[in-house]
């Protein structure tokens, strides 16, 4: 984790603490049976949601979240600007090497395609499908997310309806009805503060994350199917450089062929498609 993501983590965690300070006595927001239900109600309700693989592929997203870097559109140009360059001077058995250094694993498997002279619109479909597979895999991922943000404030309702019940029963000795509410409506501040402060924002952070690299993995098949046709390096320039992912407000959603969302973004991507 960066520098800068510990110091606004830290920033955070010091400005909920004051709140809670300044609010009144700390011990009078804890309340572990609350805590239980909130965090034990919602990790069951995504265990039966969810295959065993989905929630191991989403523990590995978000630990590496911070360390994996996307390579952006200016590497990715540079790289295939001299991957090109390479095949024109010292032939197309030169760039698997090459591409191992990238460390990317989907512009290896594309360049090892090229080394093996497989016809282009055949390594397109394969770049293309394992892309879908990528898609298919981050939605579920995503979409446990997106359960868990719905879960959290949902049960801390039902520990309040648990809390007003039992306080209910208590109501003879009217001493214990304040206390009682005060216990019974911790549960909903659990539920709000887990899906707003934590995973609401995680979902967001790994959207945007699986965007950029659906952009890279769009860029580094356009470079692919550059080296196919054996283009020199200022036509891999133009041919890269040409593709403006400019940020929107509009999100792109994890549903359907996302590789054509991508390309409705792009005009040049299905001009590709035609040329090829």
């Amino acid at each position: 984790m960066s520098k800068k993501k510990i110091l606004q983590l830290c920033t955070l965690g010091v400005l909920l603490l004051a709140a809670l300070i300044i609010a009144g006595d700390l011990t009078m927001f804890i309340n572990p049976g609350g805590l239980l239900l909130v965090l034990g109600g919602t990790l069951a309700g995504v265990f039966l949601a969810f295959p065993t693989h989905t929630l191991a592929g989403l523990w590995n997203q978000l630990s590496e979240i911070n360390k994996k870097r996307n390579l952006n559109q200016e590497t990715l140009t540079k790289i295939f600007v001299h991957l090109a360059r390479m095949q024109r001077t010292e032939g197309v058995r030169t760039l698997e090497a090459q591409a191992k250094r990238t460390g990317n694993i989907f512009l290896e498997m594309g360049v090892a395609m090229v080394v093996d002279e497989k016809p282009a619109q055949q390594i397109r479909e394969r770049l293309e499908q394992e892309f879908d597979f990528m898609v298919s895999r981050r939605e579920g991922q995503r979409a446990v997310l997106s359960l868990m943000g719905r879960l959290a404030p949902a049960f801390g309702l039902a520990g309040t309806m648990i809390g007003l019940i039992r306080m209910l029963h208590t109501i003879s000795d009217p001493t214990e009805v304040a206390a009682g509410m005060s216990v019974a409506l911790l549960t909903t501040f659990y539920g709000i503060m887990l899906a707003n402060l934590v995973i609401l924002p995680l979902e967001r952070k790994l959207n945007e994350k699986n965007r950029a690299e659906a952009v890279e993995m769009s860029l580094i098949t356009e470079g692919i199917m550059g080296l196919c046709t054996e283009e020199n390096g200022a036509a891999m320039y133009a041919r890269l450089n040409s593709f403006k992912f400019a940020r929107t407000d509009e999100e792109i959603h994890f549903s359907g062929n996302w590789f054509n969302q991508i390309k409705g973004m792009v005009p040049q991507l299905r001009r590709s498609d035609n040329d090829s």
